[in-house]
């Protein structure tokens, strides 16, 4: 996660912040943002693997 992207989800992030919240919300909530921009990064690199192929492989791995 860059610099400007970080400081945009610490802004998102620090507008939903409340007395119950911990640091360890923060944490969570930003490797979670980051996991989706790496996610969305390998999708448009395509290296996804379909559906189809999850079904399948999961058979084998099942046998």
């Amino acid at each position: 996660m860059q610099g400007e992207r970080l400081k945009e989800y610490l802004l998102q992030i620090a507008g939903q912040i409340n007395e119950k919240t911990v640091l360890e919300d923060i944490y969570q909530q930003l490797a979670l943002l980051d996991d989706i921009d790496r996610a969305e990064v390998e999708e448009n690199e395509g290296e996804v693997i379909s559906h189809k192929n999850v079904v399948q492989q999961s058979k084998d791995w099942l046998k």
